[in-house]
């Protein structure tokens, strides 16, 4: 029996190519799945090439790079430019988006592990990834509840990171003259939410996936939002699947009260 593939973090993204001078030539690197493929050389050749004593190409060097990358201290990882200096060609720019979400999960994994005091490094440079990505789809979320409410402003939208151990959420109200929400997220919402175009669907805010049925049916927690005390609107996480049909993903509450879930109509 074959059991079905489950999804990997990478496979939303596209092939990404970088070109670099090599032996003289252009010659193609692409990441593809989660991987540095060189296009213009056979890897095997090449490496035993180097156990004799040869010196290796650029494209193993970048290979490399990209290999140890994942075992520098954070500030060097953030400087790399940098201290490459001349070499910088070794870490293609094209990468870049892929090289940060990569370290993400790098990262989160060193800060969970060894039990990291709040003020280490990993922690300050997953909440700077967190927010760059996790703050626009809050603000997404929060203009269209705006706009059905008939709120005046977005008051504010805020994100802070949570430890893996613990679970997203999203708190805030609504009312007649604003709209304010805190969103508590762990640093892998960046590569199981964010990276699958899945952060802001049908209106509602995702918090996490906990499930994948397989790569365009997921089990999520989501937020919308209902009445609350006071005349005011208060959000509601509850549990959704979500279904990628031709271009986009459409959601649907799992829950037996679609009522709890409707559009809220002006305050």
């Amino acid at each position: 029996m074959t059991l079905p593939t489950q999804p990997r973090w990478y496979d939303p993204l596209p092939e990404v190519t970088a070109t670099v001078e090599c032996e003289g030539e252009p010659h193609r690197i692409s990441w593809r799945r989660g991987k540095v493929v060189l296009e213009a050389h056979d890897l095997a050749a090449e490496r035993t090439m180097v156990v004799f004593g040869g010196e290796p190409c650029v494209c193993m060097q970048v290979l490399k790079l990209w290999q140890d990358q994942f075992g520098m201290p954070p500030e060097l990882f953030t400087q790399m430019q940098t201290w490459l200096g001349a070499k910088a060609y070794l870490a293609p720019d094209e990468f870049t988006p892929v090289r940060e979400l990569g370290m993400v999960l790098n990262w989160e994994r060193e800060w969970h592990r060894t039990g990291f005091l709040p003020r280490r490094k990993q922690e300050g440079l997953l909440e700077t990834q967190l927010k760059s990505r996790a703050t626009p789809a809050l603000r997404q979320h929060l203009n269209h509840w705006k706009q059905l409410t008939g709120a005046r402003v977005v008051g504010a939208a805020q994100v802070a990171i949570l430890r893996s151990d613990r679970s997203s959420t999203l708190s805030g109200r609504i009312d007649r003259v604003a709209v304010r929400a805190s969103a508590s997220l762990v640093a892998r919402w960046i590569t199981d939410v964010w990276v699958k175009g899945i952060a802001v669907v049908d209106g509602a805010f995702v918090l996490e996936v906990t499930r994948a049925d397989s790569r365009t049916e997921l089990r999520v927690r989501a937020v919308n939002w209902a009445p609350g005390e006071g005349g005011q609107l208060s959000p509601v996480d509850a549990p959704a699947r979500l279904s990628y049909r031709g271009t986009s993903w459409q959601l649907a509450w799992a829950d037996d009260d679609p009522g709890r879930h409707a559009d809220a109509p002006p305050l």
